[in-house]
């Protein structure tokens, strides 16, 4: 549940940063919002998304065939 908890708040972070950017309309926050880490931070984020999705299902199925 962790990973899937951190993984939703780094996408809703870099969602607040793209919102942000339309909002103040602002050249710097633009660069900072396509940047290449910022690609890399969400791709990370949707990898915790699925690995936690993927734990809990695990869990899930392992307390069902007990």
């Amino acid at each position: 549940m962790f990973f899937f908890l951190l993984g939703v708040s780094l996408l809703a972070a870099i969602l607040g940063l793209f919102w942000i950017k339309d909002r103040l309309q602002s050249p710097v926050l633009a660069r900072i919002a396509f940047s290449e880490p910022i690609a890399r931070l969400a791709v990370v984020a949707a990898v915790f998304i699925v690995l936690g999705l993927l734990l809990f299902l695990s869990d899930f199925s392992a307390s069902v065939l007990e």
